[in-house]
């Protein structure tokens, strides 16, 4: 314990020389725009994943690393060149994911570059650590107050009263939390026009007890201004239906409610705290209320996860058109059924009467049927799926001293062309 004490006082001792404090900052310190693009995977083993796909090991030796490296060209690190090319890349990526952000998506391949996690932007109330540069420098704790678009930064209240409130931009700000992420393939859907509301039996089953609570309870103060007197649960007000107006409303209190309760639930953790720190007991009245709060919050959690699956459903029925979209078993059939038509009039030129043979030929056409669609749409998630299913179905069929040929010679290749 001592030990650990002691350590703990140098490194205190280290922090408080300023280029030490600057080189941890720079060294440790990711904030969330730059989490899935700096902390990937490192330039040198995607090149080596792209240059050298039979490589199945890691463990060589320091002159076959070295061969390696000799085999892939001499980097230029260091090098001013190099460092404005990188912080240019970076900048642009940036760029790029605070345009996915605020939903300013225009061409998806434009964004083909970005990692398969874009983070969400941090939202007010947020807990995060951010970097000052004035009045001194340094990593501080705060919350933040506001979010800047325009500028891509937050406006963040510092918990030293002495440090303030400054705007901080987003490049210097990491979350306390675990940041979120979103997959990149859930930004590829196209804006589709508006279409009426559906009202369906499977739509009325699902919302039909929530929306007639959301109506009863209209008249209480976070929703009573947007209701009007004659609505009726069929209408809507404006161009928004009454349901949907109605379950917003209720996810809205129980926000402003959870909200309420992790400020309680803060305010006991400090108390606690403290107690530990002066080695007194925590009453037993404390202990009730904590246990109690976190109960609530439990209750809150499981009615606000049934009403955002509910608004979910609506937006569903809104905006997906299902006549539109195909599903991955029709994409497989349509791209399996070209290949085979083309096969067909093409194998009376050759020699072919192998079946294994036709069956291999057959399924490498339906892949690069599967790949022309993939580059041809822009909603290819339900492509990739497709793909996906329609190689493992045919790796799963092939002996098994041939399945690592095929992992090596075609799978690893698709793969390839997929991330690009």
């Amino acid at each position: 314990m001592d030990e650990a004490k002691h350590l703990g006082e140098r490194l205190k001792n280290l922090l408080r020389h300023k280029l030490s404090h600057q080189w941890v900052c720079y060294e440790f310190f990711y904030p969330n725009i730059d989490k899935t693009t700096l902390g990937g995977e490192n330039d040198f083993r995607a090149c080596l994943r792209e240059s050298f796909p039979q490589l199945k090991t890691r463990s060589l030796t320091r002159a076959e690393w070295s061969r390696v490296r000799r085999l892939m060209g001499k980097p230029r690190r260091c090098s001013q060149a190099f460092l404005a090319e990188e912080r240019t890349l970076l900048s642009n990526k940036r760029n790029k994911i605070r345009q996915l952000q605020q939903q300013k998506v225009v061409d998806l391949n434009y964004f083909r570059d970005l990692p398969d996690q874009v983070p969400l932007s941090l939202v007010i109330g947020t807990r995060v650590t951010a970097i000052l540069h004035e009045p001194r420098f340094g990593l501080f704790n705060g919350t933040i107050d506001a979010v800047d678009t325009k500028g891509h930064g937050y406006r963040i209240t510092f918990d030293k009263s002495e440090v303030g409130t400054h705007t901080v931009p987003d490049y210097e700000v990491l979350s306390i939390d675990p940041p979120e992420f979103l997959p990149l393939s859930s930004f590829q859907t196209r804006i589709k026009p508006r279409r009426p509301v559906l009202k369906s039996p499977k739509f009325l089953e699902i919302l039909g007890q929530q929306v007639t609570e959301a109506l009863i309870n209209r008249t209480d103060d976070v929703g009573s201004h947007i209701f009007m007197p004659d609505s009726n649960e069929e209408g809507g007000v404006g161009q928004y239906p009454i349901k949907l107006l109605a379950l917003m409303v209720r996810v809205s209190k129980i926000l402003s409610m959870k909200k309420k309760k992790i400020f309680e639930l803060k305010s006991m953790n400090d108390e606690v705290e403290r107690l530990h720190s002066i080695e007194q007991p925590v009453p037993l009245e404390l202990k009730r209320t904590y246990a109690s709060t976190i109960l609530d919050l439990e209750k809150l959690n499981s009615d606000l996860d049934d009403h955002l699956k509910a608004v979910q459903i609506y937006s569903n029925e809104l905006s997906i058109d299902t006549n539109c979209i195909p599903d991955p078993d029709y994409m497989k059939q349509r791209c399996t059924g070209e290949a085979k038509e083309l096969i067909d009039n093409l194998l009376p030129n050759y020699e072919i009467v192998n079946e294994a043979s036709i069956s291999a030929i057959t399924h490498m056409m339906t892949v690069m049927c599967h790949l022309k669609s993939l580059s041809e749409n822009n909603d290819n998630s339900l492509q990739l799926k497709a793909l996906d299913e329609t190689m493992h179905e045919y790796k799963s069929k092939l002996p098994q001293c041939e399945k690592s040929y095929y992992e090596d010679n075609i799978e690893i290749h698709v793969n390839y062309i997929k991330k690009i």
